[in-house]
């Protein structure tokens, strides 16, 4: 009879060693089958000796270790940065090959952008995205920036004369990209009581619908986003398009060690064809220009 102290020893190695569950697994097997086991050794048979070289072969195989978890805070859906509905998007799957080439399995929370750097202060998560150039906790270590932004303003053409600044947008119909206010700068911010009506929303694909039912005289997001969803709907209307300066952002983490790292790794990726690849399918050109920031 199996003594209870020999059963929480098994216990204890059935988890924390890999091979020792194959073990176990088997012994329990020949235990539960003990009387067709003797009668096999009783007849002699060559059955019990492929059962024990099955065995040594099933301890003897190594078993892959699984790399560390890395719990990591994202934003919301915003094709083709971020998919929700096909786990996809440039922004996850940029982060998923930097992460593995970094060593470890990237687990994505999804939360507004406005939420992530007060989910990250909880403690719980190991690192955040998105961060913006000029953020500088002191708790945190900030890697190179992972991702280029490009806001534009754009308007349906109608034969008018080029978009030429901001204050154009006066007495105008104006929806942007939620927290627009805080990224696209103080000039921006100066427009908006002058515009005729304005509004932000997460719903980046309405934007575009508004702008093309004219229910909307301009609109301002991502170039990338636009381009999207325009190929979704198959349709290239002639828009005048006025550019913001890039944005780029970063990921913060609580380690600095994990922050080189993950700079290690995007810097190898910036060299391998996969990089431009990934660009080419989600944007269909190579627009993320990073590496001037990170020597």
């Amino acid at each position: 009879m199996v003594k209870n102290s020999t059963v929480v020893n098994c216990t204890l190695l059935y988890r924390y060693n890999p091979l020792a569950k194959r073990a176990i697994v088997f012994i329990n097997l020949v235990y539960a089958f003990r009387k067709d086991v003797l009668k096999l050794v009783a007849k002699g048979s060559e059955m019990i000796l492929s059962l024990i070289i099955s065995m040594m072969l099933l301890l003897s195989t190594p078993v892959p270790a699984e790399p560390p978890r890395m719990q990591v805070l994202v934003g919301l859906h915003k094709p083709p940065y971020v998919d929700l509905n096909a786990g996809a998007g440039y922004e996850l799957e940029l982060l998923r090959e930097i992460f593995s080439a970094a060593g470890w399995q990237a687990e994505f929370t999804h939360v507004p952008n406005g939420r992530l750097l007060p989910m990250f202060k909880s403690g719980t998560f190991d690192a955040v995205t998105l961060q913006p150039m000029s953020a500088t906790e002191p708790d945190y270590f900030y890697s190179c920036p992972y991702i280029q932004y490009q806001n534009v303003v754009a308007r349906l053409a109608n034969g008018r004369d080029e978009l030429q600044s901001l204050a154009e947008l006066a007495q105008q119909r104006v929806i942007a990209f939620q927290t627009a206010q805080q990224v696209l700068g103080e000039e921006f911010r100066r427009v908006i009581p002058q515009m005729a009506s304005y509004s932000e929303t997460v719903d980046q694909s309405s934007q575009v619908d508004m702008l093309l039912r004219q229910r909307a005289d301009a609109i301002v997001l991502d170039l990338n986003i636009l381009g999207h969803h325009l190929d979704a709907l198959a349709v290239e209307p002639a828009l005048q398009i006025m550019t913001f300066q890039s944005s780029y952002y970063r990921v913060a983490f609580r380690d600095a060690a994990q922050a080189a790292a993950f700079d290690r790794a995007q810097r190898e990726l910036w060299r391998h064809p996969t990089f431009i690849a990934l660009q080419q399918r989600y944007f269909r050109q190579a627009n993320q220009q990073l590496a001037a920031f990170c020597p």
